[in-house]
């Protein structure tokens, strides 16, 4: 992956796959369609926006013919790399920061999960900021060479989780259908940076509170000119039996690729 004026884009095979385990049928060629990108987006910690990024991922990877990429900007927890029980060798923001430094990168951008989806996560790190414009290119080159790319912006608390999410065409906000979490989650979006493209409000089941009102949360989605999607408790999700979590929330997440069909 060689960086100059003249070929603002990445290398054509910097997706292929290269004995990871990833479809040979679909990797590198160039796609007829730029696919999506989805940042997600959580409104308070603990929202639930790694689990739904991961889920969304992994049931679109089983949709499509061509491959689907779900990412994370880095930080201290590792969750994403957790759950899909890969790590790519290097984070988003790594991978953006060599870039800028003119660093040849080919091959090795992401580790191939064992539910078919490609992962750009790795473990725990303190990475909060990166090269803006190195970053838009891989996240621009990773739409060309992906059928749907995820993102998983955690809270948008650092610098390079609203770089990530200004690049998207759909943002999907995640709250908890509690009373706290709406309260909170409104108060949030007020402050959150504008965003571009479709957006759809998230709403997770949280059986250790009270839920919220429905009509409280058409309400925040009505506000947001948003579509409401709700998505029930996965308890699967936490033992790591995804095909299960994928059963729990299949309505919620063909609602969520729906939005991204249209």
């Amino acid at each position: 992956m060689s960086v100059s004026a003249e070929a603002p884009t990445l290398a054509r095979d910097s997706w292929a796959a290269e004995h990871d385990g990833d479809r040979t049928d679909r990797a590198g060629a160039t796609r007829t369609r730029i696919g999506p990108l989805l940042a997600i987006c959580g409104l308070v910690g603990g929202a639930g926006a790694t689990s739904l990024a991961y889920l969304v991922a992994v049931a679109a990877a089983r949709r499509s013919a061509e491959p689907v990429l779900v990412a994370d900007t880095g930080g201290p927890c590792g969750g994403l790399a957790t759950l899909a029980g890969v790590e790519a060798p290097r984070s988003l923001p790594e991978l953006a920061s060599q870039l800028a430094a003119g660093v040849a990168l080919r091959y090795g951008l992401y580790a191939a999960g064992p539910a078919g989806v490609r992962v750009l996560a790795s473990g725990p790190g303190l990475t909060s900021s990166c090269p803006h414009k190195e970053l838009d290119r891989i996240l621009a080159d990773a739409r060309e060479a992906h059928a749907l790319t995820v993102i998983d912006c955690g809270t948008l608390g650092r610098d390079v989780d609203q770089v990530a999410a200004a690049a998207a065409t759909h943002t999907a906000w995640v709250m908890p259908a509690t009373d706290p979490g709406v309260s909170r989650g409104v108060h949030v979006l007020q402050a959150a940076p504008q965003v571009s493209g479709k957006e759809i409000l998230v709403s997770r089941r949280d059986v250790h509170q009270p839920k919220a009102p429905l009509r409280e949360l058409r309400r925040s989605a009505a506000v947001l000119r948003a579509p409401l999607v709700l998505v029930p408790h996965l308890p699967s999700l936490e033992s790591g039996r995804i095909d299960r979590a994928l059963q729990e929330a299949q309505v919620a997440i063909e609602a969520i690729l729906g939005v991204l069909r249209r």
